[in-house]
């Protein structure tokens, strides 16, 4: 099962901030948010209770992005990534045309 919790940063320009960080079953860390999260509540109540889980961060080893794997390919080069068309595809598993396209119009 996937846990996380709240983290402090040291940023490359020296600032502090906090993000949410994904942690494996083992306790190895998976990745964290993009960009730093701020406490937030519908109620005083949910916003304390944020602060309180910000605060517990604050006594944990502080991280930088260095700390955290990235991934192999991000989720913007995956969808420049090219595609096939079903033409293509057809090509690449030897599916004769004519034979596809009777198939088709039965």
């Amino acid at each position: 099962m996937m846990t996380w919790n709240y983290r402090v940063f040291r940023e490359d320009d020296g600032d502090y901030v906090v993000r949410e960080v994904f942690y494996a079953e083992d306790g190895s860390i998976l990745g964290c948010t993009a960009n730093p999260v701020e406490p937030f509540g519908r109620t005083l109540d949910e916003l304390k209770a944020s602060i309180a889980d910000f605060e517990a961060a604050l006594s944990l080893p502080v991280l930088s992005l260095a700390d955290v794997p990235q991934p192999a390919l991000s989720r913007k080069q995956a969808r420049r990534e090219r595609t096939l068309s079903s033409a293509e595809v057809r090509a690449r598993l030897g599916l004769d045309p004519a034979a596809v396209a009777k198939q088709e119009a039965s």
